[in-house]
């Protein structure tokens, strides 16, 4: 259902209607990134979600309710055909929307999901496949083992613990950190309520071998170091603009340049990757960078790299639609301190 009563501009040459797909947090923000840039005159927003969120309804010139399904493809290309989308942006779930390229693509509506095959999402999803991948690269990924039963978790924790000082655990797919834990002998089984992200050995293995059916879990060594996040815009797997955010307690770090960012070039040719994603790194205890994972979506807080005056949405769209942005002179590194802000709406039953 549309949501806005709003007229519907003609299409013309200079101008594109683009669909902004659900998202996960960042979703807003990648509106608001376009409005702010100068190629704000040239789009008609529109924006879907499965969720009610009134800050869409808001930003966007369009906003409507998506389906509550992981696979809403064919909802979306025939909404994108009814509004005459040049452009479709998926941020959450595009594993599932790019099996359908060419369906788009035969409607001329050009598809951005992160990479551009549905190989290349299943390399950078399965994080055991993904570290093989960039091993056999030669590029510093973190070794791991990949369980699914019971037994095989308790071999590879008696195997790593033999080797690595501290290790930790992560489900094969996930998104947002969800399911990884840091694990210890030394802790109460209480600490898991106290800290979601460590649990005691013991328990994790109970809790495990409680799962009908198994996940799938890597076991991995526990780098000590600084983590960092790298957000990137890219186009048929070549950067275009790239900024590193360092996250502390209280605010962010971002840089536009750091050492991480040439074997992110490596990354994004050989995922082919094509869209706003994020690459996240961590240091061993001696300094050196490690991969971590490819997000093929936005990470939730890439609009902090906007301070550096590199708006990284607004990079990958006028890429894709060929229109010229209107740059302000950067930064090289610049501190962010979020800051909650409260808006008042009507409220209408």
């Amino acid at each position: 259902m549309l949501l806005n009563k709003i007229e519907i501009k003609s299409t013309v040459k200079s101008h594109y209607n683009i669909w902004i797909a659900e998202s996960y947090s960042c979703q807003n923000d990648i509106i608001q990134l376009l409005k702010n840039s100068n190629l704000s005159s040239h789009l008609t927003i529109f924006c879907s979600h499965s969720k009610q969120r009134p800050e869409l309804k808001l930003y966007a010139d369009y906003f409507f309710q998506q389906p509550v399904v992981k696979d809403s493809s064919d909802w979306l290309l025939e909404q994108c055909k009814e509004h005459s989308i040049q452009l479709l942006f998926c941020g959450k779930h595009s594993q599932f929307i790019e099996q359908f390229r060419e369906e788009f693509s035969r409607h001329d509506i050009q598809l951005v999901t992160g990479a551009k095959d549905i190989s290349q999402h299943e390399n950078i999803n399965n994080k055991f496949l993904f570290g093989q991948i960039c091993e056999g690269l030669n590029l510093p990924s973190i070794s791991a083992a990949k369980v699914a039963h019971v037994n095989e978790l308790k071999q590879a924790i008696d195997e790593y613990q033999q080797r690595y000082s501290v290790i930790c655990a992560k489900p094969v797919y996930g998104v947002y950190g969800a399911g990884f834990v840091q694990l210890s002998d030394d802790v109460s089984y209480f600490m898991r309520f106290q800290s979601n992200t460590l649990c005691n050995t013991q328990q994790f293995i109970e809790a495990y071998a409680q799962l009908d059916p198994p996940i799938e879990y890597l076991i991995m060594p526990f780098l000590p170091g600084q983590e960092c996040s790298v957000d990137i815009a890219c186009s048929n797997g070549k950067i275009l603009a790239l900024v590193t955010r360092i996250k502390f307690k209280f605010y962010q770090e971002c840089y536009i340049e750091h050492p991480c960012h040439e074997i992110c070039k490596i990354l994004v040719e050989h995922f082919q990757c094509d869209g706003l994603i994020n690459i996240q790194f961590k240091q061993d205890d001696q300094g050196a960078w490690h991969i971590l994972e490819i997000n093929p979506r936005p990470a939730g807080g890439f609009a902090y790299t906007q301070h550096t005056g590199i708006n990284l949405i607004a990079e990958l769209i006028a890429e894709k639609l060929h229109l010229v942005l209107k740059r302000p002179v950067s930064t090289a590194v610049v501190q962010v301190l979020p800051l909650i802000q409260s808006i008042k709406m009507d409220c209408k039953h």
